[in-house]
């Protein structure tokens, strides 16, 4: 099949599983996908442009067995249209891949959970400076030479979040005990999510090395961003998801200046930018930002409150004693629950990140 006829599938699947006789069983799956007690949004609450949307329609197109049917929903939509729908679509999976470009949009991949390579065509633009990526494959063909073909959204990483993306994987290994095809069917969801957990620890770790603050304004103007920055050589993009989420990291060579940009449909966020560098920056996306978005004014309040968790002392006071790190800690595991719970909202809201920074837990 070509890349067209596939990507109809994706959208006819898209549009399927929005159908409303699968309103209270998409909920339900949401629900377990986001692993988190916090999260209480249904499906139909989340925009479009939120990173989580594609990741999560990809698993319960494609991976979940509906308590309904007892099927997933591409094996119902393959039994519906079985003229025109290759039976591979039923098995297909999601993994993360090594690649190589051979020419043109031809592509080697090799599936570094299954340890299996593959011959692919890739319509959509790869970033070059990509080292693997996240893609769902269909096998077209079972040779020496495996032929491939994508379905649905890609997601690049920049090698400089290679380390951090072994060890998910490794982790989740211990954890299942299970194969590689079993992790790739039952598991990737969670090594998905894994993987952001750590690449954005990584980047936070990043911000207190430097010990400079991240700022966030809204977007005004999603295009417009996005062709200055691709103007400017001083940017060089690390990651990509579908046009949900890049992140640029920022070089000054004479300056010997770093930094890094977060680019969202709705918010823009810069992390450890030069004062002056970030004011030129402002002043640059002057028409395309409003107002900062700032979590930071609600999180020093939360810092200063007497709570009965600590015997009616402040987060900050209680810092100063040993027998209150547990709990800390505990509770700081339960305000990252809650911070990306609301992370699609654009509310200001306690910043766990922030948290550990000013109480100097790493």
């Amino acid at each position: 099949m070509t890349n067209k006829e596939i990507d109809k599938i994706n959208n006819d699947l898209v549009r399927f599983s929005k159908s409303e006789f699968l309103k209270n069983e998409i909920n339900e799956a949401f629900f377990l996908w986001n692993q988190n007690e916090y999260f209480t949004k249904v499906f139909n609450e989340i925009s479009e442009t939120d990173s989580n949307y594609l990741r999560f329609l990809d698993w319960f197109i494609y991976d979940y067995t509906l308590v309904s049917t007892e099927r997933t929903l591409a094996t119902m939509y393959f039994e519906d249209n079985s003229e025109k729908v290759p039976v591979s679509i039923i098995d297909s999976y999601r993994s993360i891949f090594k690649h190589e470009r051979i020419n043109g949009k031809d592509y080697k991949i090799k599936d570094i959970i299954k340890n299996v390579e593959y011959c692919i065509s890739i319509e959509d633009t790869v970033p070059e400076e990509s080292i693997l990526l996240s893609l769902r494959i269909i096998n077209e063909e079972k040779s020496k030479n495996l032929n491939c073909s994508k379905i649905g959204h890609i997601v690049a990483y920049n090698k400089e979040y290679k380390e951090v993306i072994y060890d998910s994987l490794t982790n989740i290994f211990k954890k299942t005990k299970n194969t590689p095809d079993i992790i790739c069917k039952n598991y990737f969801y969670v090594i998905e999510k894994d993987i952001n957990n750590m690449i954005s620890k990584v980047q936070n770790k990043d911000d207190l090395i430097n010990n400079k603050e991240k700022v966030a304004h809204k977007v005004l103007n999603y295009l417009s961003i996005l062709d200055k920055i691709k103007e400017d050589k001083k940017l060089k993009l690390v990651l990509e998801e579908s046009n949900k989420l890049s992140i640029f990291n920022y070089y000054d060579e004479l300056k010997n200046e770093y930094g890094s940009m977060e680019l969202y449909k709705n918010r823009i966020v810069f992390n450890n930018f030069n004062e002056l560098t970030l004011n030129d920056y402002i002043i640059k996306f002057k028409n395309d930002i409003s107002e900062v978005v700032e979590d930071d004014e609600i999180s020093e309040v939360w810092l200063n409150t007497k709570l009965s968790f600590f015997d009616n002392k402040s987060p900050i006071e209680a810092k100063k004693y040993k027998k209150y790190r547990k709990k800390m800690e505990e509770i700081l595991t339960d305000l990252e629950l809650i911070y990306e719970s609301k992370l699609s909202e654009d509310e200001p809201s306690i910043n766990p990140n922030y948290i550990r920074k000013r109480l100097n837990l790493n």
